[in-house]
């Protein structure tokens, strides 16, 4: 009793499509065993009784039987098996298309098949459901699935299927059938494991009257060991990304025949996918000795010089294989790319441009690298417009969303910018504070101080005990001349980071502004002692002592800001005045010689108070 297999290979893109696929696929299915009597298995032998091939056949007629020609290329001695169990020897091989790897035998005796129907495969489109009915051992196995897409192989001549099903090397040469039933095709799996399917047209254009070759006596050779046998299988690897095995099988042709382009155009493509550059590159040249202006091979080359970091002679390859027609949208991007690494940003702006504008298949990395290299060459509107294409693609990108933020705030577009960076502490919460200090650095720069203020509450409510953001309220309050609010909050700060140093010089600035400078001694004292190496702390205490007439005190700090900054005009003048107040005279005609070289107007001043 015969026994039917029936393997499902669901391919679910949307959950909606899971329904009507399974329904669609059981039905066909079901319906294809009813065509089991027209696929048969065949063995084929050596002159030494070695097996040299095994799998499927389909009928044709009743003794004309179509196969894969790599089962019956050494053959001497072929049988046939058909689904119930019949066997017939294989006469003559009556025709064969060696670049599809197809062939027609015909038998000695009738197996009393049932010819399969037969369609056409030109109109198959990706997604097309697609079944292959085969006979294992015995067992007849259907498989499901659908059609990927057309392998272009020699243009106009010579092409394959790519499909989602998966077959095992026993159901090499079993039939490819579409929704209604019809034989569009033959299923070929290669040793390595590659599977896809040959149209079915070649199979009809062969020439079925012809009264062929007896098996014994045609000529013997290993197919994938022949030109038309080595391309198929190794442009067909190729296609399908399998590099290594494609590799393999395409060395073997070049050395069979070298003068061809599209072969080296392959092993480029394939040792490139293997990172393996100097192949790649060599293939390549190989590739444009014969053809010197071919767009791809210039394509290949220019990428391997990218890859190498030539970047000045890779733009000129690149640009070149434009000038030829190459229609690699990709290409754009690699040119761009090469003369963003030049700097020259212009240049890789207008190829960036042409990329988005070829509708690739990735077209946020084409937005977000325009956008870099405006941003690089200060077009700050277009930067700002590029990235907002970007965020239409990818809302939370993080990195587009900040350079959007930045450029919106240099431009001076700062509720936008603002909004930006709120998307971003939206985004990335963790982030909150670094983003917020943007937004007071935005304000603060602007002179927006009410608004820089704000941003600063968002950072105390979210840590409260940071004194960097206490510190910073404390500032905001002093550029706003909230001076009582300033003070406290500087002392808070202090409350929390004692020697805060900034704090302290702000405080003493605060206090003195208020008229309260005894308090602005004590701060600008505590200050010295933090930053013994800064003038101005000196300086300013010293002056606040000066305000507070207390002259003697005022001394030490004035000399100490002198000794730190010996060409601070300011520092020397108050020095001076310090001295004619202690009756000090000599030592501020001292001072005055200084001061003669450093500002003659307060020179001049000074020369008036000095007896």
């Amino acid at each position: 009793m015969r026994k039917y297999y029936h393997c499902f290979l669901v391919i679910v893109f949307f959950s909606v499509l899971i329904v009507p696929l399974c329904v669609q696929g059981q039905s066909s299915e079901e319906s294809l065993s009813n065509y089991a009597d027209g696929v048969v298995t065949i063995l084929a032998w050596d002159n030494n009784k070695n097996k040299v091939g095994e799998g499927c056949g389909l009928a044709l007629v009743d003794n004309l039987i179509a196969i894969p020609y790599h089962f019956i290329s050494q053959a001497t001695e072929a049988e046939v098996t058909s689904s119930n169990g019949k066997k017939s020897k294989v006469e003559a091989v009556v025709a064969v298309d060696r670049g599809h790897d197809l062939a027609l035998v015909r038998l000695k005796g009738k197996l009393d098949v049932k010819p399969l129907p037969l369609g056409r495969s030109e109109q198959l489109v990706s997604g097309a459901p697609l079944a292959v009915l085969a006979e294992v051992n015995g067992q007849i196995i259907i498989t499901s699935g659908e059609m990927r897409g057309w392998l272009e192989l020699i243009k106009d001549r010579l092409r394959a299927m790519s499909i989602s099903i998966s077959l095992e090397k026993p159901t090499c040469g079993a039939p490819i059938f579409n929704n209604k039933n019809e034989v569009v095709g033959v299923a070929l799996v290669l040793d390595s494991g590659i599977k896809f399917g040959v149209p079915i047209e070649p199979l009809l254009a062969l020439n079925r009257s012809e009264r062929g070759l007896d098996l014994k006596s045609a000529s013997k050779e290993v197919y994938f060991e022949t030109a038309e046998g080595s391309f198929l299988a190794g442009k067909v690897a190729c296609l399908l990304n399998e590099p290594s095995t494609a590799i393999r099988y395409l060395e073997k042709y070049v050395k069979l025949k070298p003068g061809e382009v599209e072969p080296y155009l392959c092993l480029g493509r394939c040792y490139y996918q293997l990172n393996d550059f100097a192949n790649s590159y060599n293939s390549y040249s190989q590739a444009l000795q014969i053809k010197p202006d071919d767009a791809q091979g210039l394509y290949g080359l220019g990428l391997n010089l990218l890859r190498q970091k030539n970047f000045k002679e890779a733009t000129e390859i690149l640009e070149k294989a434009l000038a030829q027609g190459l229609n690699t949208k990709e290409a754009f991007f690699e040119l761009a790319s090469a003369y963003e690494e030049l700097q020259n940003y212009s240049r890789a702006a207008v190829y960036y441009e042409k990329y988005v504008q070829s509708e690739p298949e990735h077209p946020w990395n084409g937005w977000f690298k325009l956008a870099q290299t405006y941003q690089k060459n200060n077009d700050v509107q277009k930067a700002i417009e590029a990235y907002r294409q970007a965020l239409k693609l990818r809302p939370e990108d993080i990195n587009s969303n900040y350079n959007l933020a930045l450029l919106l705030a240099a431009s001076q577009q700062y509720a936008e910018a603002e909004q930006a960076y709120k998307k971003l502490i939206e985004l990335n919460p963790r982030d909150s504070v670094f983003y917020y200090n943007h937004i007071i650095q935005m304000y603060d720069q602007a002179g927006l101080y009410e608004n820089a203020l704000e941003a600063v509450k968002k950072i105390i409510e979210l840590n409260p005990k940071s004194e960097v953001a206490v510190y910073n309220l404390g500032i905001m309050y002093f550029k706003l001349n909230r001076l009582e609010e300033a003070a406290k909050t500087l002392n808070d700060c202090l409350a929390l980071k004692n020697d805060y140093t900034s704090a302290w010089y702000n405080l003493g600035l605060v206090y003195s502004k208020m008229n309260r400078h005894q308090e602005a001694t004590e701060a600008f004292k505590k200050y010295t002692e933090l930053a013994p190496d800064d003038p101005t702390g000196w300086l300013n205490c010293g002056l606040e002592y000066m305000l507070l007439k207390r002259f003697e005190q005022a001394l030490p700090y004035l000399e100490t800001a002198v000794k730190l900054k010996p060409d601070d005009p300011m520092a020397q003048y108050n020095l001076a005045i310090t001295y004619i107040n202690l009756n000090d005279n000599y030592s501020a005609r001292e001072v005055l010689k200084v001061l003669q070289r450093l500002d003659r107007n307060l020179a001049d001043r000074l020369s008036k108070l000095i007896k």
